[in-house]
């Protein structure tokens, strides 16, 4: 699990690579903390192009920095194990950002 930081132009950009589980999230959380910026002008990216696998900790962090940081937060490029767990959990409307949701194979006949 890695957490990479740049900040550009107002926007603090994040990019989680690895894993969003019960085991990572904890740690990950801290340091995410720690490195939102405390001006309320300042909006926060997080990239989750790089999120192998999540779980109903990881969504939990995903919620929670949500509503720490409100319209100032938005999260983007969402990996194929983001939007399945959001898909599972139906907790996209809760986090308020667009997303490209994949259209599921018709059933074989």
């Amino acid at each position: 699990m890695g957490l990479q930081l740049s900040y550009t132009g107002g926007i603090c950009q994040m990019r989680i690579d690895g894993e969003m589980t019960i085991a990572s999230a904890r740690s990950l959380r801290d340091e995410i903390l720690a490195s939102i910026p405390g001006d309320p002008q300042c909006e926060v990216e997080v990239d989750l192009s790089g999120v192998s696998e999540i779980d109903t900790t990881g969504l939990q962090l995903m919620l929670s920095l949500k509503q720490r940081c409100g319209t100032r937060l938005r999260m983007v490029h969402h990996s194929p194990a983001v939007l399945r767990i959001l898909d599972l959990s139906n907790a996209s409307a809760h986090l308020g950002d667009p997303l490209v949701i994949l259209a599921k194979e018709p059933p074989a006949r």
